[in-house]
C-alpha cells in the first residue's frame, strides 16, 4: 500500500519505520526538519506513573517495554535511558502521591518508597531540607534522546525504500468525495496514496486539517532550561514539587517548571520565558546550592508546546465516513510512539486492535457545546 505520513516527530518516524517493515510504500513529509518540533521541545519523560485509568496506565507501560522491544529489534538503542525517576511532593500532595504508588503497586508496576537517605545516596550531589516527605522510587522509567530517536528511525526506513522529504509543507489534503487521496504540498506537488497519516501532532487542528480532518486540541505549554550539569548534577528523572529534571546529555542538565507553577501560553514572549527560567533556576538553588552562581549566558531556555488532545487521551483511528485517511495524535508522544506504531501498521494491515477502540476520533467529533 501506498501510504503518506505528515510529520517527522517521534510519532511519524516510528509510524514510517514499522509500516516500511511491514512491506508498505511510504513517503514522509515534514514542514520542517526532522525531529526539530514538539519532539524537541519535550520533556521526554517515558514513564507510566500518574495515567489514570487503568487501561491508560497499562497503555502507557506497554508503550515502555515496546522501547526495548525496539532495541532488540535494532540491535542497540543510543536512544532510551533507563535510569529510573525519584519523585516528592508538595504536603498537600503527598497522600495524593501515596494512593498513587499504592495503585501502581495493585497494577503491579514498578513502583516503591525510599529512605531520604536511600534518596541521597542515588543522587548525593543534591540537598535535602526535610520536608521531602514520602520519596517514591520508579526505576523502570527514563528518558529518550528524541533526536536519536528520530534519526536512527528515518535513516532505517530510508534504508529500507522510505521516502523522507523535508522542508515540505503539506497545504492541501486531497479528496475525491469522501476518500482522502493524498496531498499537496506547499512548492506544487502532488503525492498520491491510498492513505494518508495525520501524525502532525499540535499541529494538527490548523490548516490544512480543515473541517472533519482536524482534532480537538488543548495543548500545553511549558519551559525547558538547559544548564550546565557541574551547577545542578543529577543522574535520575527528578520530579520534585516545582520542577521536574533529569540528564540531557553529557554535562547537560534539563530543567523543567512543572505545569501550573507558571501562567504561559503560545504567546508569552521570549523576554518572559527568560524571566520565569531565572525564576524557577533561584528556587532550585534549594536543591542545588550552586545555581546561585550560575549566570544568565551559562544556560538556554526555550518554550515547548506539546499536543494534548481536548479530553486528554490518544487519537488514534480513521474518521467516520471518511476513507483513505487516519490520525494518530497525543499527548504521551514520547512513551508511546513505538507501540502505536506497531499497533496501527497491525491495523492498517486489517486486524482489528482491542486497545485503540477507547482512542477514536470519533468520541471528539461531536460539536462543542
Amino acid at each position: 500500500m501506498k501510504i503518506i505520513v505528515i510529520g517527522a516527530g517521534m510519532v511519524g518516524a516510528s509510524l514510517t519505520w514499522e509500516l516500511t517493515q511491514a512491506g508498505h510504500s511510504v513517503t514522509l513529509l515534514e514542514a520542517g526538519e526532522a525531529g526539530k518540533g514538539t519532539s524537541a521541545n519535550s520533556f521526554a519523560w517515558i514513564n507510566s506513573h500518574g495515567k489514570p485509568p487503568e487501561a491508560y496506565q497499562r497503555l502507557n507501560a506497554a508503550g515502555m517495554q515496546a522501547h526495548s522491544e525496539l532495541a532488540a529489534r535494532l540491535g542497540k538503542a543510543p536512544w532510551l535511558n533507563l535510569t529510573g525517576c525519584l519523585e516528592w511532593r508538595a504536603a498537600d500532595q503527598q497522600q495524593a502521591m501515596q494512593d498513587n504508588v499504592e495503585q501502581l503497586q495493585q497494577y503491579q508496576y514498578p513502583a516503591e518508597w525510599i529512605s531520604a537517605e536511600q534518596l541521597q545516596a542515588l543522587e548525593p550531589e543534591i540537598h535535602l531540607d526535610g520536608t521531602q516527605g514520602a520519596i517514591g522510587w520508579f526505576p523502570s522509567e527514563g528518558w529518550i534522546d528524541t533526536q536519536q530517536y528520530i534519526q536512527l528511525l528515518l535513516q532505517a526506513s530510508a534504508a529500507e525504500g522510505a521516502k523522507i522529504v523535508t522542508g515540505s509543507r503539506v497545504n492541501e489534503i486531497l479528496q475525491e468525495g469522501n476518500t482522502v487521496t493524498g496531498v499537496k504540498t506547499s512548492d506544487g506537488t502532488l503525492h498520491r496514496a491510498e492513505l494518508t497519516i495525520n501524525a502532525s501532532g499540535r499541529w494538527s487542528d490548523k490548516s490544512p486539517y480543515n473541517d472533519g480532518l482536524a482534532t480537538r486540541l488543548a495543548p500545553t505549554t511549558g519551559i525547558l532550561i538547559r544548564v550546565p550539569a557541574e551547577y545542578a548534577p543529577v543522574s535520575h528523572v527528578l520530579a520534585t514539587p516545582l520542577f521536574h529534571c533529569r540528564p540531557d546529555g553529557e554535562g547537560v542538565t534539563l530543567l523543567c517548571p512543572n505545569e501550573g507553577v507558571y501562567d504561559i501560553d503560545e504567546s508569552t514572549p521570549a523576554s518572559r520565558v527568560s524571566e520565569l527560567a531565572a525564576d524557577i533556576i533561584r528556587k532550585a538553588t534549594a536543591v542545588w546550592p550552586k545555581l546561585s552562581e550560575l549566570k544568565p549566558e551559562q544556560y538556554q531556555a526555550r518554550m515547548g508546546i506539546r499536543a494534548l488532545p481536548e479530553d486528554g487521551y490518544p487519537i488514534v483511528g480513521p474518521t467516520e465516513g471518511l476513507a483513505g485517511y487516519y490520525t494518530v495524535v497525543t499527548h504521551s508522544g514520547v512513551t508511546l510512539s513505538p507501540l502505536l506504531a506497531r499497533l496501527v501498521t497491525r491495523e492498517i494491515a486489517g486486524t482489528p486492535v482491542a486497545e485503540l477502540e477507547a482512542y477514536r476520533p470519533s468520541r471528539l467529533s461531536q460539536p462543542k457545546p
